[in-house]
């Protein structure tokens, strides 16, 4: 399991853009590592996200590479 910490300053970065980031599917990753950050267990975050366990995973890996910024980065098959 991956053990992540989030400064105060990350931490307002993704709840400012779980509501404001243009893209639905970036606003769904910021949720997910909002609730990262308040501590909820992997299994918590995945139900409240509506992501499978397997996507949260990707998610966190995604913000482990390349911090917020990595977060809002949409491949092509993504962008509709």
């Amino acid at each position: 399991m991956l053990r992540l910490t989030f400064t105060p300053a990350e931490a307002d970065a993704l709840e400012h853009e779980r509501f404001h980031h243009p893209h639905p599917h970036v606003r769904r990753k910021m949720e997910a590592l909002w609730l990262k950050s308040q501590g909820l267990a992997h299994q918590d975050i995945a139900r409240l996200a509506g992501v499978s366990g397997k996507t949260l995973r990707t998610y966190l890996q995604q913000y482990v590479e390349g911090g917020v910024a990595g977060l809002k980065e949409l491949h092509p098959y993504l962008v509709r």
